[in-house]
């Protein structure tokens, strides 16, 4: 039986999907929206909310997809509070304000109620690859992952203190700078992950508010966890590896199994995200090839290896992405890909002749059937070896950071550690998370509630 809370959020599904597939495209909403957040800014900056104007200026910037005047004005305000928290040790009104508001002490509650670790590592998500040397003055490293959490962690650490300890590594999870998160920074050292070429172009805009670094949550792939696995008999043509929500497109591939005359049996790797498994299966049904799919929900990544060896070739069909993991899983793994042509935030230089295949909306059928018969074209693991992977991006990072301490005439005597993205941050080695484990115990004294961290 459907309960009122399941029939309201089903609602708000459809509306929304509709306004994203219609309204949501008209320029004439666009301009409207775009005034509408700008002069919402403008008011927050003289009542003095500056951390709801850096939203307003966000929303106004991010949401419009035409350069339109409130667009350029909303980004100059953005490149001008950006650059004034630019300098580190600067006090940031931004972040006062934001602490202000209800949605901080929400994630304050939240997060501080877990118990330690879960509480310093905001559940896993944020990992040291560095210690703080007290001795020396030499700054420790922390990598924060994901972007709906760069403002939990702003809401649980008293950050003005603990930025003179640690440099901050950003791993976003969200292709846009415009995200109201990043100007909570003021006054850190960071090194923002920037291999998304729409992040690339959002920092150039902004005025390179952070120092950067060619890397994204893909690069940090293990490549002794997804490895070929020799003498494994191939069962399913297609697999695709991605969580439940309409912007991975799984009715995309639906109706293309339905336009290919021969059968194909493909295997769906996901979580619930925005929708649930359901709703994947209702799709398949509604175009009748539900009995050329299996899924598995919520498995280790031991096993997605073992399911991408047990495949020929793997779908990437996202319209955006901030850095896809399960497409460096299948190089490593040696299984070619197709991708998206228009995945908005994808670098598309992963995507050559020896990694997979590029595509149009009206291409794929075509491009799955011609990579099913020359599998033997492509060589992704040999490519990614080469370019991407965990101890690959461990000495681009280390590199960085080094460059960055040494130019403001800082030590650096001690490199980061290696992690790895399963899927999410983990040490590589056992040997880093024990010597690494008492830096937990120094994070956990500058949480705001210091009664929950003991």
């Amino acid at each position: 039986m459907m309960t009122g809370k399941f029939f309201f959020r089903k609602i708000k599904e459809t509306f929304l999907a509709w306004i994203r597939s219609g309204p949501a495209q008209s320029l004439f909403v666009q301009r409207f929206y775009g005034w509408l957040e700008f002069v919402l800014g403008r008011l927050a900056l003289k009542r003095g909310r500056p951390f709801r104007a850096v939203d307003h200026f966000c929303k106004a910037s991010r949401r419009v997809k035409t350069d339109t005047l409130s667009r350029q004005r909303a980004r100059a305000h953005l490149k001008a509070f950006f650059q004034q928290f630019s300098e580190p040790e600067t006090s940031n009104e931004v972040l006062a304000d934001y602490r202000r508001t209800r949605f901080a002490r929400t994630l304050q509650s939240r997060f501080l109620r877990q118990p330690f670790p879960l509480n310093v590592t905001l559940r896993g998500t944020l990992l040291p690859l560095k210690a703080h040397d007290p001795q020396t003055g030499e700054k420790g490293v922390l990598i924060l992952k994901y972007n709906y959490l760069f403002r939990a962690f702003h809401s649980i650490y008293q950050t003005e203190q603990l930025r003179r300890y640690y440099w901050a590594v950003l791993e976003p999870s969200d292709p846009h700078i415009e995200d109201p998160g990043y100007a909570l920074f003021g006054g850190w050292r960071v090194v923002l992950q920037a291999g998304n070429p729409v992040v690339r172009l959002g920092l150039h805009v902004l005025g390179d508010l952070f120092d950067s670094v060619p890397l994204s949550s893909s690069d940090w792939t293990d490549p002794d966890t997804f490895r070929p696995m020799p003498n494994t008999t191939k069962v399913y043509d297609l697999i695709m590896v991605a969580d439940w929500s309409r912007n991975k497109q799984h009715l995309w591939l639906f109706r293309t199994l339905a336009q290919i005359r021969r059968p194909l049996k493909v295997v769906l790797v996901g979580a619930p995200w925005q929708r649930r498994r359901e709703a994947v299966v209702a799709e398949a049904k509604k175009c009748g090839v539900s009995d050329q799919i299996e899924i598995y929900e919520r498995v280790r990544p031991e096993e997605v290896n073992r399911l991408l060896n047990l495949s020929r070739v793997n779908l990437l069909l996202s319209r955006r992405e901030g850095g896809n993991k399960a497409l460096y899983e299948a190089m490593f793994a040696d299984i070619p890909s197709i991708v998206y042509r228009h995945c908005q935030g994808l670098d598309h230089s992963c995507v050559n002749e020896q990694t997979g295949v590029l595509v149009n909306d009206d291409e794929l059928a075509d491009a799955i059937l011609a990579v099913l018969n020359t599998p033997r074209q492509f060589s992704p693991r040999a490519w990614a070896l080469d370019n991407a992977g965990c101890t690959n991006s461990t000495r681009k990072l280390n590199d960085r950071l080094k460059e960055l301490s040494l130019a403001r005439g800082e030590p650096w005597t001690t490199g980061v550690a290696v992690k790895a993205n399963r899927p999410d941050l983990e040490y590589k080695s056992q040997q880093d998370a024990e010597r690494l484990g008492p830096v937990l115990h120094h994070l956990r004294r500058f949480l705001h509630d210091a009664a929950n961290s003991v």
